[in-house]
């Protein structure tokens, strides 16, 4: 195998034992896609999700049979608007899963 293709299968790997834990940017874009995951929290208006680093993002949307206290993992998308006033962005979800189980 040559050595590009051993990078790009080790850096897949890397990914896939990683599960959702990408690196979220300081500051995020309407309709940008991102994976969060966290703790739920209740929030004033929505509930709201807190990371272990202390970012707090607001959720919008069905969240299954997952309240406050549960960890999960959250892909959606940054919402343009939303009445959620808490946090540093509103998330409209697309799936949520356990903790380390995002699909």
């Amino acid at each position: 195998m040559k050595r590009p293709a051993a990078l790009t299968l080790l850096a897949l790997a890397m990914m896939t034992i990683a599960g959702c834990r990408e690196e979220l940017p300081a500051k995020l874009k309407p309709g940008q896609s991102v994976t969060i995951e966290g703790a739920i929290e209740a929030g004033a208006e929505c509930p709201m999700i807190a990371t272990s680093d202390g970012r707090r993002f607001s959720l919008a949307g069905d969240l299954k049979s997952f309240t406050a206290g549960d960890r999960v993992c959250v892909r959606g998308r940054v919402a343009e608007s939303s009445f959620c006033m808490s946090g540093e962005a509103v998330i409209a979800v697309t799936t949520i899963a356990p903790e380390g189980q995002c699909k």
